[in-house]
């Protein structure tokens, strides 16, 4: 998670979007006072910063609801906040294979197979990060991971972001290129779209 007073942006970081990836970049161009949160594992060229507030510590995954009651509805009102999204499909394959195959994530889950995984239902849900109580959004923008260097990049050009796409490529060595979406079945393509379908107004993604 990030909040950059030198650029007046909040970014809220979803589940398996390159979220990581993001906070790397984006954290080399912020400013001494802003607050750039501790990930984990760690990555080179992420250093975290200012992530202590009255006590309590920001955190990479915080809701934008917690975010607003720590940094203050003003700061929050204020400045930019965005998001990324992904194809509910494609990022339960990100989630899963990072479940499956991350040393950092699979602890009695190296066996998980696909069906075990969709039956569990333990899919990467993030609506709640960006809407609040009464599930409204709170956020400004929805970035679509498909299309993220192009949208990421017009969105900091905006902001005055020196910014000339993704450079990091975080975790992207945990994907399991034995599945892919067009080669997952219907029934659960539509069980994972039936867990998604709080966010799907908001980030306008179907099931075709």
């Amino acid at each position: 998670m990030l909040v950059s007073h030198k650029y007046r942006f909040i970014f809220i970081k979803t589940v398996k979007t390159a979220g990581t990836s993001i906070e790397v970049d984006l954290s080399k161009m912020m400013g001494s006072g802003d607050i750039v949160t501790k990930i984990f594992p760690s990555e080179e060229g992420h250093v975290p910063r200012n992530y202590i507030l009255n006590g309590i510590e920001l955190y990479n995954h915080m809701p934008a609801t917690e975010v607003r009651k720590l940094i203050g509805e003003s700061i929050f009102n204020s400045y930019l906040k965005f998001c990324v999204e992904r194809e509910p499909v494609d990022k339960c394959i990100s989630h899963y294979s990072m479940r499956k195959n991350s040393p950092f994530h699979n602890k009695n889950m190296a066996d998980l197979t696909w069906n075990q995984y969709v039956e569990n239902k333990s899919f990467p849900v993030d609506c709640r990060k960006y809407t609040d109580t009464s599930g409204s959004l709170i956020v400004d923008r929805i970035l679509h991971y498909e299309n993220l260097n192009m949208e990421l990049r017009e969105l900091m050009g905006e902001l005055g972001v020196p910014f000339d796409g993704l450079k990091a490529l975080a975790k992207s060595q945990f994907r399991d290129n034995a599945i892919s979406a067009k080669n997952v079945d219907y029934k659960h393509k539509v069980a994972i779209y039936a867990a998604f379908s709080e966010s799907l107004p908001f980030t306008g993604y179907t099931l075709e």
